[in-house]
């Protein structure tokens, strides 16, 4: 496994997973949100205010 943005290994760092989407990220690179970490800050929106597409 490695990080989605900086591409370091999880040999190296511990690695988060997403909790929208489960992608990984390192500490280093996670958007912290809500107490917990993501990938990018669409998916810390998306665990808060919910997918758009809800009609």
């Amino acid at each position: 496994m490695e990080c989605l943005a900086c591409k370091v290994t999880d040999l190296d760092v511990r690695l988060n997973k997403c909790p929208i989407c489960f992608k990984w990220v390192c500490d280093n690179c996670a958007v912290r949100s809500f107490g917990r970490a993501f990938c990018q800050r669409k998916c810390a929106d998306v665990f808060f205010w919910g997918d758009e597409d809800e009609d």
